[in-house]
């Protein structure tokens, strides 16, 4: 079948203005259906922290350190302050241990060591001493100011 040259000029001009229709109808159909994504789904950004938190998951059985004291394992889950706490002496990590994690008064962990309440005190003031503060409450606002204790003081 031989076409002219103006015959073969209107079939491209059908053929097209066809495609442009086809494609014309696609667009439509893809905003439409974005359209309907759009109104069921909602932005990561618009989301509050509290939902956002729920998303996620973290290992923490890698991170926790357990300490044994007492006949229990104190769960320690800051790295650095395990890694700090195994370092010590037995008897120093006890203390502190006893004191910080179990809430034990000086008397009360004394009565634990079998030594005096003057004993457990140096054992403290010696090792805030090498940590390089003057007093424990030195010690106490520098660990406040690099997060590694939380308060809900105001």
């Amino acid at each position: 079948m031989n076409l002219t040259r103006l015959e073969k000029a209107v079939v491209q001009r059908k053929f097209i203005r066809y495609c442009i229709k086809v494609l014309d109808g696609e667009a439509l159909n893809y905003l439409d259906e974005m359209d309907k994504i759009w109104e069921r789904e909602i932005n990561f950004s618009e989301l509050r922290e509290e939902i956002l938190d729920g998303f996620c998951s973290y290992d923490e059985f890698m991170k926790i350190r357990y300490f044994q004291i007492m006949g229990m394992e104190v769960p320690v889950k800051d790295e650095a302050i395990s890694e700090a706490l195994y370092r010590l002496p037995e008897k120093k990590r006890k203390i502190i241990l006893m004191s910080y994690f179990l809430d034990m008064s000086d008397a009360e962990i004394a009565r634990e060591m079998k030594c005096s309440t003057s004993g457990v005190r140096w054992n403290f003031q010696e090792m805030i001493a090498r940590a390089g503060y003057s007093c424990k409450e030195d010690l106490i606002a520098a660990a406040l100011e690099s997060k590694l204790i939380v308060t809900t003081l105001k």
